[in-house]
């Protein structure tokens, strides 16, 4: 596997934001005004530049090509860090810490408040890229799906209710993604070691759920076929689900510490993977062979990956 035909970035805990150049070792770096943690990453509607949330709340554009940040989105309502980004037909969407969520273009900003709760948090925003809606989650904060036209919570969910102790069971969600073979069905991962799947066409409650007791997750990412999904935890492992079945059907083990973002190539068998171990990885999906392993020198939050070549085909393997 030739890792020149992607282009890769990522985001790190000290605010720069890292590149793969033509040789895997090649590694640009570049610092943005807001010297802050990298919380969030998107590509416009082209992907010719990409828009990076820090934690402090800031948002500025990067040229990839130039490898500079150019301009600092300033108008933006709410406070907190950037929890999430994605670019819709109506602008750029940033959800902020305290629920205030942005649709921003260069002609005008909006923005809206969402309903999180007293005790609740916001800790992830995600775009659901094949319906104009987006989901959210967080600590005490079920997940949600909102309508970005009506601006309306259209999908709750209902919580796991209490366990043998009649104790409530604790949801608290640390990454969303959506499948693209059905707009309808959203998957999350949580603190307290639950995958869940939802249909909002049927029910509040999950179709399929899945339960690790001795794992935290931190970061999910939908895989290349259907109703697969990757997600990552704190203690150094990354598993691949099948959620037709609720099952694990591969755990990879090559990590040193908490596996902090992954993407998936939609259209090939290959996972991206960053860990506070300061690595970027690439894996094989169906063999789980370690492809390439590059030390990016700093900690390592959040990653964005775009295929490089054109006129790609589905690969059976």
């Amino acid at each position: 596997m030739d890792l020149t035909r992607f282009s890769c970035f990522a985001g790190t805990s000290r605010g720069f934001l890292l590149s793969l150049g033509e040789k895997p070792k090649d590694i640009k770096h570049v610092k943005p005004e807001a010297s802050s943690e990298v919380t969030a990453l998107a590509f416009n509607k082209d992907q010719s530049s990409i828009f990076a949330g820090f934690k402090n709340g800031a948002i500025q554009s990067y040229d990839p090509l130039l490898n500079e940040f150019k301009d600092t989105i300033s108008n933006l309502s709410g406070k907190g860090s950037v929890v999430g980004l994605g670019f819709t037909e109506k602008g750029l969407l940033a959800g902020k810490a305290d629920g205030t969520v942005n649709i921003w273009s260069e002609k005008k900003n909006e923005h809206f408040n969402l309903s999180i709760g007293n005790e609740g948090t916001l800790d992830c925003l995600v775009l659901n890229e094949n319906r104009n809606c987006f989901g959210t989650g967080g600590e005490k904060n079920d997940l949600k799906l909102w309508d970005i036209e009506t601006q309306q919570c259209i999908f709750k969910a209902k919580s796991m209710g209490h366990d043998k102790l009649n104790l409530p069971i604790p949801t608290s969600i640390r990454g969303i993604t959506f499948f693209p073979e059905d707009p309808h069905l959203s998957c999350c991962c949580t603190k307290e070691g639950h995958v869940l799947l939802y249909d909002d066409r049927k029910q509040r409650r999950p179709v399929v759920k899945f339960l690790e007791p001795k794992a935290s997750y931190t970061t999910i990412a939908c895989a290349y076929r259907e109703r697969q999904c990757l997600v990552g935890t704190t203690k150094g492992y990354m598993q691949l689900l099948d959620m037709k079945a609720g099952k694990c059907m591969k755990t990879f083990t090559t990590f040193t510490g908490s596996v902090s973002s992954i993407v998936c190539d939609p259209l090939e068998p290959y996972v991206f993977s960053a860990s506070l171990d300061r690595y970027l990885r690439v894996h094989h999906l169906e063999t789980k062979e370690l492809l390439h392993k590059v030390y990016m020198k700093i900690n390592l939050t959040t990653l964005l990956i775009k295929p490089v070549g054109k006129g790609r085909k589905r690969r059976d393997c």
